[in-house]
């Protein structure tokens, strides 16, 4: 890891210079909310950004995308794979959120390696943007261990007053802040400790306490399956699925094939689906294997804190506070079902 430190004025001047070059996606005010958005000017940037509706995931993991084209003639299917992977900078991305395509990655490059996801990731530059104060009151990142981007960027960025603080985990990041930005010294690594100090005071003050401790999570949650919570959560649910839209680290989707009416061409798409919607657990002979809504809500808090976390080694909720923002009816948030849980284990 190596350490750079860059003045503000310095570092608006440096992204204009990139502009000319590279696409910049970073959080843009839209109306009444936050987006990643394809910038045209540093000025559009907003600092310090609230957390944004939907993760940037979205540019390594559309919302929709093809998949392939097909036609078929006397020989039979003629398949060409698609891919629309292309460089881009992702700026101002929280810790949560790097955290969470750490995640992704991890998924998408196991045992049948996901190309689409794989090259779009290869193709993008990330540059985290530290969070010194809360985005979101529904947040709870400090407490599922996600307030620290874990070296999880290219570059990652700290206020420290009338400059930042660059750290630089890769050889992109290196290449990019080499020329632009001399290393730090002592006393602007002390002044990095000391507002960090501040901030998980902060952190430790105001978010929503997790009174399970987080390794406990897989254990207290398997050893639950029939706690009351999932059926009195699961029957205020309308199963929309919002909070698996917004989540940084679902990536669960469907595949379709879309065939011309002559049976010539055909266009193969797939798209988001969500554990949470009624019709997830539906095979082809009609049964559904999760059709009630609070098996459906224990199977997404499951995957959440317990399977995947003991496969993986954490949880796969990084506490962006998305799902319980996004939540209709507010019965979502794993943090606040671990907790009743506990409460009345």
């Amino acid at each position: 890891m190596k350490n750079y430190i860059i003045q503000k004025p310095d570092l608006e001047g440096w992204i204009e210079k990139l502009l000319k070059r590279e696409e910049i996606v970073a959080p843009v005010k839209k109306e009444n909310f936050t987006s990643f958005t394809p910038i045209s000017s540093v000025k559009e940037i907003i600092w310090g950004a609230p957390q944004t509706v939907i993760p940037p995931k979205q540019y390594l993991y559309p919302q929709s995308e093809e998949l392939l084209t097909y036609e078929f003639d006397a020989d039979g299917p003629r398949p060409t794979a698609k891919n629309f992977a292309k460089e881009r900078i992702l700026f101002g991305v929280h810790p949560c959120d790097l955290n969470a395509i750490f995640q992704m990655d991890q998924v998408f490059a196991e045992k049948n390696r996901d190309e689409n996801y794989l090259k779009k990731r290869k193709a993008a530059v990330l540059i985290g943007v530290d969070c010194l104060a809360l985005c979101a009151p529904q947040a709870f990142c400090s407490r599922m261990g996600a307030i620290d981007p874990k070296g999880r960027f290219d570059l990652f960025l700290t206020d420290i007053g009338d400059s930042f603080f660059l750290e630089a985990a890769t050889a992109k990041g290196k290449n990019l802040a080499e020329g632009i930005a001399p290393q730090a010294s002592e006393s602007d690594r002390q002044r990095l400790s000391d507002i960090r100090r501040q901030r998980d005071m902060l952190f430790e003050r105001e978010q929503q306490k997790l009174l399970p401790g987080i390794k406990t999570l897989p254990a207290l949650v398997k050893e639950n399956h029939d706690h009351p919570a999932w059926e009195e959560r699961g029957g205020k649910c309308y199963g929309c699925g919002s909070c698996n839209m917004v989540c940084p680290t679902c990536y669960c989707f469907d595949v379709q094939d879309y065939m011309q009416i002559s049976l010539a061409r055909g266009v193969r798409t797939r798209f988001w689906d969500g554990c949470m919607l009624e019709d997830f657990a539906k095979v082809a002979s009609g049964e559904n294997f999760r059709e009630n809504r609070a098996d459906r809500l224990r199977h997404r808090t499951y995957r959440k804190l317990y399977y995947l976390f003991e496969k993986w080694g954490e949880p796969f909720c990084t506490g962006c506070g998305r799902c319980p923002k996004a939540c209709l009816t507010k019965i979502v948030s794993p943090l606040e079902i671990a907790n009743e849980i506990y409460a009345g284990k």
